[in-house]
């Protein structure tokens, strides 16, 4: 483990923020999130992805928007459904929505919705470097109803989740990482084949 000064410390101690609460990013902390989403391995540099930002003033409509999917895709749904749907919304200052854009390429589809999935991840370090919680969400239906034509989605995209971003209410400092037994999910494979980690 580093000590709180090394830059790794904000990889190794990174954690999701359920509890979120305002102020979320400013003007020029979401520019870097952007920034930051942008970095990630992407074979060709093709940007397969693109983010729709909703902050505070969008949340009424997002929510809306979300139970309108699942609406769309449920026969008789209930309104405690709808409302949980619709709560999801609600749950954060800001959040950033992941949506893979996959181009015709020869690099594989699979492959650039990979590279927009790590967008996520990115966003959700680069808050952790600038102090603010994050932490990525979803729900059980991502398109359909009003929410396609919120997030302007296209043929062949697809919705990933969103980030959410604010203010923590849990100090970090008191929630240290342990780390994990890497032997339990790593081989390393050398001129005799493959071997446990760490022998």
């Amino acid at each position: 483990m580093t000590d709180r000064s090394h830059p790794l410390d904000v990889i190794l101690n990174r954690r999701s923020d359920a509890r979120l609460v305002a102020p979320g990013p400013d003007a020029g902390q979401l520019d870097l999130l952007l920034q930051a989403a942008t970095t990630v391995p992407d074979h060709n540099t093709l940007r397969p992805y693109r983010f729709v930002v909703v902050p505070e003033d969008g949340q009424e409509r997002f929510g809306d928007a979300l139970a309108s999917a699942l609406s769309a895709a449920t026969t008789n749904v209930d309104p405690q459904q709808l409302a949980k749907a619709r709560s999801k919304a609600f749950a954060a200052p800001c959040r950033i929505v992941l949506i893979a854009s996959p181009r015709p390429h020869k690099v594989p589809e699979w492959e650039q919705v990979a590279t927009a999935a790590c967008c996520g991840y990115a966003i959700a370090l680069a808050a952790a470097a600038l102090e603010l919680g994050a932490v990525w969400k979803s729900a059980g239906v991502m398109a359909g109803g009003a929410l396609d034509e919120l997030l302007g989605l296209d043929a062949g995209e697809q919705v990933l989740g969103w980030v959410n971003v604010g203010t923590r209410t849990v100090d970090p400092s008191n929630d240290e990482r342990r780390p994990v037994d890497l032997d339990a999910f790593v081989t390393v494979v050398g001129a005799d084949g493959p071997r446990a980690y760490g022998t």
